[in-house]
């Protein structure tokens, strides 16, 4: 029969092995969650990446169409469409017509703000 010593020696025997036992299995749970995070964390990374050169060409697609806005919208390109393309000339002296005398327009405009501020 084994000695009283010799049980506790084996019993501190197997507590450490299960000890030794759930320890790598803790580290290995850890070493696979790790793995998987550092996976996961190159997958999103690597989508970042992509939406940045989109955004990036997003970007340069926007700064090109504002340049053809501020282009297109400037006075020079209006005047040289409409002239062009749409027959428009600027008016001569033969082309004004003057509707009554011209003070008395800014008199009466006058007398009708005046009216209108008092009344």
């Amino acid at each position: 029969m084994k000695s009283r010593e010799q049980r506790i020696r084996e019993d501190r025997i197997r507590a450490d092995r299960r000890s030794a036992v759930r320890l790598l299995a803790v580290v290995m749970i850890g070493i696979f969650v790790l793995v998987g995070m550092r996976s996961y964390a190159a997958i999103i990374q690597h989508e970042n990446n992509i939406l940045e050169r989109e955004n990036e060409y997003l970007q340069a697609e926007i700064d090109s169409l504002q340049s053809q806005i501020v282009d297109e919208t400037r006075v020079t390109r209006i005047e040289k469409v409409a002239t062009q393309q749409f027959g428009m000339v600027y008016p001569s002296a033969e082309n004004v017509v003057k509707l009554g005398n011209a003070e008395s327009e800014v008199k009466n405009l006058a007398a009708a703000i005046r009216s209108e501020a008092y009344n």
